[in-house]
């Protein structure tokens, strides 16, 4: 685990979070944990452009930086794997390969042109480094299994070249070999220096993930826990607003 490359502070949405403040460091997996309407995934829509915050400063690598929209979070090395896969990640009537690129699509084009034997390569090669079952690359993304959609997902950021990579409810709806993998892949890109915040409802996976854990209650900061603190008692009582909070950034 490295330096600090993401430091949120003050971070405030009128009626749903306020004061919220974190630090992410290179190399860690932060697990963000919480009762439902904690406010963890609206926390992650402001940072991430999604909704507009009202109060608050966003750094990144020591800078302030202002992300009004995600594109401006994307230019900034952030990408966010979003809660609801059908509803906000799969373009389900389209194939494989439109899926894995639609977000780095830009990057694949000269003069105009779309650079068609790039962009097989390089679908090719994702599905054999995610390990993605599909019998081809113009196989229409609904017709695979959860676990597959959602390494397409993440395939999808890769390709953007993320510093902060976002997983809201990565593991959600999908078999239990599917979650083995998912895991092995956030470990994977953890030690390659990416720094991950999780968004997980499953306590068991909270702790097993995370080297530290963040956790909501009623839209502000419960508590934050290093790794060898957390345990589902310590979790479950800053989730319920019976913890005091103590200043533990990185």
């Amino acid at each position: 685990i490295g330096e600090v490359v993401l430091s949120v502070r003050n971070l405030t949405r009128k009626g749903i979070a306020k004061d919220v403040s974190f630090d992410l460091r290179r190399g860690e997996i932060l697990g963000l944990a919480g009762l439902m309407g904690a406010g963890r995934t609206e926390v992650i829509e402001g940072i991430f452009g999604i909704k507009p915050i009202d109060a608050g400063e966003i750094m990144i690598k020591g800078q302030k930086v202002q992300i009004n929209e995600p594109s401006d979070a994307i230019r900034h090395g952030l990408a966010l794997l979003t809660e609801d896969r059908k509803l906000t990640g799969i373009m389900g009537v389209l194939p494989v390969r439109d899926n894995i690129m639609i977000a780095s699509l830009g990057s694949y084009v000269k003069r105009g042109l779309l650079k068609k034997r790039v962009i097989e390569e390089t679908c090719r090669r994702e599905k054999s480094r995610l390990e993605i079952k599909t019998p081809h690359l113009d196989q229409v993304i609904r017709l695979l299994s959860g676990g597959n959609q959602q390494k397409v997902l993440v395939s999808r950021w890769l390709l953007t070249m993320p510093d902060i990579l976002i997983l809201d409810e990565p593991t959600r709806g999908i078999d239990v070999g599917a979650k083995a993998e998912i895991h092995k892949l956030m470990c994977k890109l953890a030690q390659e220096g990416k720094a991950i915040i999780m968004i997980s409802s499953e306590l068991p996976e909270i702790l097993g993930m995370s080297d530290r854990v963040l956790v909501m209650h009623e839209g502000r900061v419960g508590g934050i826990f290093e790794r060898k603190d957390a345990t589902q008692e310590t979790i479950m009582r800053a989730a319920t607003g019976h913890h005091t909070p103590v200043p533990a950034l990185a």
